[in-house]
């Protein structure tokens, strides 16, 4: 079984708001991965490839660095999205974000994009 999207990565320390947010992108068709720490995340990019990753605010800053820094810097492919409080207070609002962030209108390579809205902002 296949999907026309890429896979998401998906971090974060609160299980429900990971399952929620993995339950809203399966119902677009899409698939993700959730993992709860850099560590998690490092072993799930060994098997497989991401396209996206999700940063979740319930990580703390400095894990929300590490992931970020690991991730620019090892898998230059990937997008990160890094969302906070209340980003997905509304499913429709946090998929256009992830839509934005999987198909950019211009290619932007190593440059934090100006925030769509207040609350979040995507790297690179």
């Amino acid at each position: 079984m296949g999907s026309d999207y890429a896979t998401i990565l998906l971090a974060g320390r609160d299980p429900d708001l990971l399952l929620l947010r993995s339950a809203m992108l399966a119902a677009s068709g899409m698939w993700s991965m959730r993992v709860r720490n850099t560590v998690q995340a490092i072993q799930v990019l060994e098997f497989v490839e991401c396209a996206l990753a999700v940063v979740c605010y319930t990580l703390e800053e400095s894990e929300r660095r590490k992931l970020t820094k690991v991730l620019l810097g090892r898998h230059k492919a990937i997008q990160v999205l890094q969302v906070s409080a209340g980003d997905d207070c509304c499913a429709f609002g946090f998929l256009r974000r992830v839509e934005e962030a999987l198909h950019p209108s211009s290619p932007v390579s190593h440059q934090v994009l100006e925030p769509t809205q207040a609350n979040s902002r995507m790297i690179r």
